[in-house]
């Protein structure tokens, strides 16, 4: 094969491959918003991301992709997963690798606004960056400011919640459950379990005053709540890529960002101890007041999110051998200031002491507010060294030989001041090396066993050790075979050992109190104590996946790409949470909830934890194609002028079929059958999903789509309010852009001019749920779903 400047493609067919044109299709202005164009081609078979290269290179991070502009980008390649051992990577992410101009320059601003087309929430962001390439020399800068506005739960039509006892003004329900007061049930002709305080002050003291209330006063959070919090943040970056001296070259990447994120949690709710002594209480018993305290405010939460990076590579060449080194350094810190609520101690203590529980609470005795401050930071600083080269010749082609070494030290310090004292501190070493071999068998460019096409197996062999779980390795053997011009056979097996993530360990623990949780053996809405934060006692996951990929081109000169991938998965002490509370999920899991002596849920634990075993099988299909439309008119001899201008297009399309996804929580369990109603995250698992995507551009105007559906569902369960049915789902986005100056060729303002009209989901589509007595579930109401719904935005962009 004749390579190509800055091509990664090799024995290895690509999955898609992108050209100018077509990038300039994408309507994208900058990488990532490339990537989010065509994700369905770089994404793995299991959803994870891709790798990136640049030039066939790789790279110290994301950051020296993702500041690049699309105008710099000459091509991009997207390769399986396989190709990943060529560049030192395990083959369990496809590569996605960027080439770029010999030689660009340009500056750029850029502002957009948007907002969702229900009332609600606004978006507006800003951009200025400057890049510059010349004969391998790179640099680029940016800043970003980016701002969104918060969005309330009373901009949304969601309904309160029946299940909520807590009311304003209160709604009363016995200690222990169960029947409040004897002479109340009589006096109402039924037995009482939960009554309203009368609005009218002058009644709350008398016992035939509760009996009218046939249900609990229910509460609009609305005006107290957001969905979608408030943010602000601000990014900047800077690349910096030479050659140094002769056969040397190297980049730095530096880059930092904070986000600062303010929401409004709702309302304090408290239950009031009122014993029957308290003068202003009808009751013959010691009753609960379920209240929510409007006196106290809302209850606020912010957190602020500052991420710093710095990496470096150095890259040569030595009798044959490449080399690159990388280093990286990243930090994230984030900090929460979280108001829980109001310790009731002083104001159960003043009603006790004969205080009216039913009137607005003194201020003093609110001053004990439970708030959460806490502090996650984590660091990583780590060295990688990738050698490779063909130094064995074979008949059928030269052997590749890849050799890796690395070190990282992690560190995680995290603490939780205020009602739930919480301090962990970790540390993780790791030391790896690798070794990856792609050997030839036939080849038909070579004429060695050409009735067989081409031919060549790989392996690798990655030993690690990290401390505190000793050496894990990762295993891969593959097989790549083209028997005809335009198709290949790509199988793999891969078995792979990872520690688990370090952020899952030391996020800090907090408790929640009275937070509503949906229970899947009722059908009901409980308040909760909800426990959440990291586990720090996580095992290695251990994984072994086997894949089947068919690639077919069928024309050697078009840009047109079938694939299919088939995928057998089998997981073992995978790191998940379980967010549903079912018979099944609490059979197995009864640490992770607690009952009350009346069954029902108090307390509820929101942490990763192992699983046993969880095998999946599917199958992913995917067809792409790019090009432009019609033919140029062929140049009459001697003309001159500009180039005709075509029509470019792009497009694709990759729906997936699940058939097995069976989840065993714990050894000598029942299995979960995920795809026929079992769940463990509160919501169904499709059986089949898949995405689409397509844009054209001519002269500089464009039209661009993409589109997610996923089939209906179902969560089952023996009782009625708990069997749900979802709805399937379609979103589509579109854009349309223009160049102004194609419009005002005589306005020098208005040249490499861009106006961009954005719509996501533009049928603001929302799943729906319904149990089966028809009902939708409070807690799975559309809004509570998707809040933000419809979005449009407009952008302006200049390019200098």
């Amino acid at each position: 094969m004749i390579g190509r400047r800055g091509s990664a493609v090799t024995d290895v067919a690509p999955v898609a491959e992108f050209d100018a044109d077509a990038v300039a299709a994408t309507g994208a202005t900058t990488v990532p918003e490339l990537l989010q164009a065509i994700r369905g081609t770089t994404q793995g078979a299991d959803g994870s991301d891709p790798i990136f290269l640049l030039n066939a290179q790789r790279v110290s991070g994301f950051a020296e992709i993702g500041s690049l502009p699309p105008e710099a980008i000459e091509k991009v390649e997207v390769l399986p997963e396989q190709a990943a051992l060529k560049f030192g990577f395990p083959p369990t992410r496809r590569v996605v690798n960027f080439i770029t101009k010999a030689r660009f320059r340009q500056f750029e601003a850029k502002a957009s606004a948007g907002t969702t087309t229900r009332w609600g929430s606004a978006t507006e962001k800003a951009n200025l960056g400057m890049t510059r390439l010349r004969d391998g020399a790179r640099l680029t800068v940016g800043l970003e400011y980016r701002r969104t506005d918060p969005l309330l739960q009373s901009d949304r039509d969601i309904a309160p919640d029946p299940g909520i006892a807590f009311d304003a003004i209160g709604n009363v329900t016995a200690v222990n459950g169960g029947e409040i007061d004897p002479a109340l049930s009589a006096a109402a002709g039924r037995p009482v379990t939960i009554a309203p305080v009368p609005e009218a002050a002058a009644d709350r003291g008398a016992l035939a005053a509760y009996a009218s209330g046939a249900s609990p006063r229910l509460f609009d959070l609305g005006p107290y709540r957001m969905l979608a919090p408030a943010n602000d943040a601000i990014k900047a970056e800077a690349v910096i890529a030479d050659r140094i001296g002769e056969g040397l070259s190297g980049s730095i990447s530096l880059s930092a960002e904070q986000s600062r994120n303010r929401n409004l949690a709702g309302l304090a709710g408290v239950k009031l101890i009122v014993p029957e002594t308290n003068p202003y209480s009808p009751f013959a018993r010691p009753v609960i007041l379920n209240r929510y305290l409007i006196e106290a405010g809302v209850l606020h939460e912010r957190q602020t999110v500052t991420d710093l990076h710095a990496g470096a590579v150095l890259r040569g060449a030595v009798s044959g051998w490449r080399w690159d080194f990388t280093g990286e350094f990243d930090q994230k810190q984030t900090d929460g200031n979280a108001e829980r609520g109001v310790d009731p101690v002083a104001a159960n203590t003043a009603i006790a002491a004969g205080a009216n529980p039913f009137a607005p609470l003194d201020a003093a005795l609110l001053t004990a507010r439970l708030i959460d401050r806490t502090r996650l930071r984590s660091r990583t600083a780590g060295a990688k060294t990738v050698v490779t080269n063909t130094p064995i010749r074979l008949p059928a082609g030269r052997v590749a030989i890849t050799a890796t070494a690395e070190a990282a030290r992690s560190t995680a310090a995290s603490s939780s001041r205020g009602s739930n004292p919480f301090d962990l501190r970790l540390g993780r070493t790791r030391i790896e090396a690798g070794l990856a071999v792609d050997v030839p068998l036939a080849s038909r460019r070579e004429n060695v066993l050409p009735f067989m096409g081409d031919l060549s197996v790989n392996a690798s062999l990655n030993v690690r050790d990290v401390s505190g779980y000793g050496a894990l390795r990762d295993a891969t053997f593959g097989m790549a075979w083209g028997p005809i011009e335009g198709v290949q056979l790509l199988a793999t097996v891969r078995s792979s050992e990872a520690a688990p993530d370090m952020v899952q360990q030391s996020t800090p623990v907090t408790r929640v109190p009275n937070v509503p949780v949906f229970d899947y053996g009722n059908g009901r809405t409980e308040l909760v104590t909800l426990i959440l934060g990291g586990n720090p006692d996580l095992a290695p996951e251990r994984r072994l996946v086997g894949s089947l990929t068919l690639s077919v081109k069928p024309f050697a000169k078009r840009e047109l790409r079938f694939s299919a991938t088939y995928e057998a998965t089998t997981i073992r002490n995978q790191t998940g949470t379980v967010y549903a509370i079912t018979p099944q999920t609490e059979a197995v899991l009864p640490d992770l909830f607690v009952r009350d002596p009346a069954g029902r849920l108090a307390s509820v634990t929101y942490q990763p934890i192992n699983f046993g075993i969880e095998r999946q099988r599917t199958l992913n299909l995917t067809v792409n194609a790019s090009g432009k439309l019609g033919k140029a008119p062929p140049a009459s001899p001697g003309a001159k002028g500009k180039a005709p201008v075509l029509t470019n297009y792009y497009a694709g399309i990759g729906p997936s079929i699940k058939f097995s996804d069976r989840l065993q929580l714990r050894p000598g369990t029942p299995e979960l059958d995920l795809l026929r109603g079992d769940t463990i995250r509160g919501w169904g698992m499709p059986r089949t999903y898949g995405y689409a995507y397509g844009g054209i551009n001519h002269g500089g105007m464009g039209l661009t789509f993409n589109a997610w559906y996923q089939a209906p569902n179902r969560i089952r369960s023996a009782d009625p309010a708990a069997d749900l049915r979802f709805s399937s789902v379609f979103k589509l986005n579109t854009g349309a852009y223009i160049g102004l100056g194609s419009l005002l060729p005589r306005e020098k303002w208005a040249r490499r001019l861009r106006l961009a009209f954005d719509v996501s989901n533009l049928t603001d589509a929302r799943q729906q749920v319904r149990d089966r007595n028809g009902i939708v579930p409070n807690r799975l109401q559309p809004d509570y779903l998707d809040p933000i719904g419809r979005t449009a935005t407009v952008t302006l962009r200049k390019l200098f």
